[in-house]
């Protein structure tokens, strides 16, 4: 029979202990984007909640940053969202192929996101410099300017062939906004 030895080495306990900071800090960087999705729901009721915490979770170094430091995350989410929205546009990922009409008011698309990219970069620049109301002012242009590339899309009879970006942009306009009123 084998006899189990009853005490460790100081290594194990220093391994375990550094095991058990890793755990519970990877929990609190949750709790900490968690709450601040919160809050910025309680400013503003059309933050989503469980979207705002996904996109700030799978975005690199949102999980150490504070309040201002998640709002500029967030108008880097957005460039990002803008950018992915043009290639698809401009790549040929739209199936089935747009008609002629379509194409055109594809373009204006384009144009539109291309457009927005510009205001979430502006409201990072202003957010960089602390000028919060500068910057909600820069992301409050998003939705209008979306919503004009949907309608053209609609005037000319061709449904939306980017919904998820549409509301994905929009609602990370929403959060940067409200997160950004939580600064201090």
């Amino acid at each position: 029979m084998i006899k189990a030895r009853t005490t460790s080495s100081p290594m194990a306990f220093a391994a375990a202990a550094a095991a058990l900071v890793v755990i519970l800090s990877a929990w609190g960087a949750d709790a900490t984007i968690e709450s601040t999705c919160r809050d910025a729901k309680a400013r503003d009721g059309r933050v989503d909640v469980a979207f705002c915490t996904r996109q700030f979770l799978a975005y690199r170094g949102a999980a150490e940053a504070d309040a201002w430091g998640l709002a500029r995350a967030g108008a880097l989410i957005g460039i990002n969202l803008c950018d992915d929205a043009i290639f698809d546009l401009t790549h040929g990922k739209i199936y089935p192929k747009p008609s002629k009409n379509a194409e055109e008011a594809m373009g204006g698309c384009v144009k539109a996101y291309d457009k927005v990219g510009l205001a979430f970069a502006e409201a990072s620049d202003e957010l960089r410099s602390r000028r919060y109301a500068d910057a909600k002012q820069e992301m409050g242009r998003v939705a209008a300017v979306l919503q004009r590339c949907d309608a053209g899309l609609a005037k000319a009879g061709v449904a939306s062939p980017l919904p998820r970006y549409s509301a994905d942009t929009s609602q990370t306009a929403i959060i940067t906004i409200a997160i950004t009123s939580l600064i201090k």
